[in-house]
């Protein structure tokens, strides 16, 4: 079953269900099945990411989307890449080269049977990554949402620093009414990728000193950025941030 949703900027968006086989047992997909996915998911993926394509070709900027593919650099070529999960067999035939084809992804085999990924492979390339992942999304999800934040991480981002922002979008209320709003409420951020961008004016006015020590302990399911690393968890191209963000010993995609 599918369904399509369009907007002016995106109006090839459309939404996939996925077969109960690849969510929760192993199985095989014929080629028509898994052929048609892939081709659904390419364009869904090149209708998402056309503007920051089409941008980067021009040098114009737009300061809202394109931050989604600086903070989390996979490229969109990965992102048109389409994975049916662990346990899944992609059957193969003469007339058909996808299957083929992934024997020169990482961590996929390929047999006269059809393609599959190497789970032992990726495990031990990727396994302490997806330890730390999963721990990460249990806690998370095991607390209340606290959802009284109001995005003030983003007004503590520029507390105190007269108009001199990181980014050329201009300061709504201005320096002055900017910081008033810190000031008057209170503030308490939960996650290190956010808090450690707080001016450090701003740094005392939070009520919690979150470090990459005690993400595990802090993290909660209320916070946009908690929700926006999932993006970060779903990439190959996170294992290279979180090498150094998660302290982590990840190696480098291929």
């Amino acid at each position: 079953m599918t369904s399509s949703t369009g907007t002016a900027d995106h109006p090839e968006v459309v939404a996939v269900d996925r077969p109960g086989g690849v969510d929760d047992s192993p199985g095989t997909l014929e080629p028509a099945r898994w052929v048609s996915l892939a081709d659904l998911h390419a364009a869904r993926a090149d209708a998402l990411t056309r503007g920051w394509r089409e941008r980067r070709g021009t040098g114009v900027e737009h300061q809202i989307e394109d931050f989604l593919h600086t903070y989390y650099p996979a490229r969109p070529a990965q992102l048109r890449r389409w994975h049916p999960g662990a346990g899944v067999t992609l059957a193969s035939a003469p007339d058909v080269p996808g299957a083929a084809e992934r024997s020169t992804w990482r961590w996929y085999v390929v047999s006269d049977t059809g393609a599959t990924l190497d789970v032992a492979a990726f495990l031990a390339d990727r396994g302490d990554t997806v330890a730390y992942v999963r721990d990460l999304l249990v806690s998370t999800a095991s607390r209340p949402a606290a959802l009284g934040c109001f995005g003030l991480h983003e007004w503590a981002m520029v507390y105190r620093q007269g108009g001199d922002t990181r980014h050329s979008l201009p300061l709504r209320l201005g320096p002055e009414g900017t910081d008033a709003v810190v000031e008057a409420h209170p503030v308490r951020c939960t996650h290190i990728d956010a808090f450690r961008f707080f001016t450090p004016e701003a740094r005392p006015l939070n009520q919690l000193q979150p470090t990459r020590d005690t993400q595990r302990d802090l993290e909660q399911p209320g916070c946009l950025h908690a929700g926006m690393d999932l993006v970060r968890s779903q990439t190959c191209s996170s294992a290279r941030t979180e090498a150094g963000r998660m302290r982590q010993p990840v190696k480098a995609c291929a």
